[in-house]
C-alpha cells in the first residue's frame, strides 16, 4: 500500500512496507521490512505491488519477492529520500556501507527511539514507560534524554492524558526503582552503535 521511512536511535533509515493486513503465524502483519535502498532496487519492488513476506522468529516480518506479474499498470516507483522526513537534515551514507542514515543526534525521531531503547527490558527495564507515553512525555518537552527521566515528579504527569494521581504515582516509583541496576544494563541501555547485549557483558566484565 505504501513505503514509508522508520529512523532509528543510531540514525539508520529502513524503508517500511506497509501492507494490506495478512495472517502469518497467527498474528496480523501490517508492515515489513524493506532494509535498505539497494534492497528495493534489487527486489524491483514498486508502492501497489503484490509481495511474498517472510517471518523468521520473532523478527519483524520481511518482504523477499515481488510479484511483478500480477502489476495492473498502477503501481508507483518508490525514490529514498536525500534528506531525514523528520529533522530535514541531509542524509549521510558512509563508504562501504549499505545503510543511509540521519547524522542529526538532535532528531526528534532518534531522540526518541534512544529513549525507548534506554527503558527496554534489556536495559533500564522501566515497566509502564512505553512508547506512547514517552512519545506525551518528549512532546510536552518534559523529556529528551534518558537522564531527564529521573527528574520527573508526579505533578508533571497528572495532568497528561492516561494519567491519574495513583498511575503518576506507580511510574515515578517505578523509575526511581530502576537507578541501581548492573553495569551492562547501563551500557546497553545508553544505545552505542555497535554494543548489543553480550557486548555490554564483556566490556562490564572487563572495566
Amino acid at each position: 500500500k505504501d513505503i514509508r521511512i522508520q529512523i532509528g536511535r543510531t540514525g539508520a533509515i529502513t524503508p517500511v512496507a506497509i501492507l494490506k493486513p495478512v495472517k502469518i503465524g497467527g498474528a496480523n502483519i501490517t508492515r515489513a521490512t524493506l532494509h535498505n535502498e539497494d534492497e528495493i532496487k534489487r527486489l524491483g519492488v514498486k508502492i501497489g505491488d503484490t509481495v511474498v513476506i517472510e517471518r523468521a522468529g520473532d523478527v519483524i516480518p520481511a518482504v523477499v519477492k515481488s510479484l511483478k506479474e500480477l502489476r495492473d499498470g498502477k503501481e508507483k516507483g518508490f525514490y529514498f529520500p536525500k534528506k531525514c522526513p523528520v529533522c530535514k537534515t541531509q542524509l549521510i551514507r558512509p563508504a562501504k556501507e549499505i545503510i543511509w542514515r540521519c547524522p542529526n543526534s538532535a532528531c526528534p525521531a532518534r531522540e526518541r527511539e534512544s529513549l525507548e531503547h534506554f527503558v527496554s527490558k534489556k536495559g533500564f527495564n522501566i515497566e509502564g514507560l512505553g512508547p506512547k507515553i514517552i512519545e506525551q512525555l518528549a512532546t510536552q518537552e518534559l523529556i529528551g534524554q534518558p537522564a531527564d527521566l529521573f527528574d520527573l515528579k508526579e505533578g508533571d504527569l497528572v495532568p497528561l492524558e492516561r494519567f491519574a494521581q495513583k498511575s503518576a504515582e506507580n511510574l515515578i516509583r517505578e523509575i526511581q526503582k530502576t537507578k541501581n541496576i548492573p553495569l551492562n544494563r547501563l551500557i546497553y541501555a545508553l544505545g552505542i552503535r555497535h554494543v548489543g547485549e553480550e557486548t555490554a557483558i564483556d566490556l562490564a566484565d572487563r572495566f
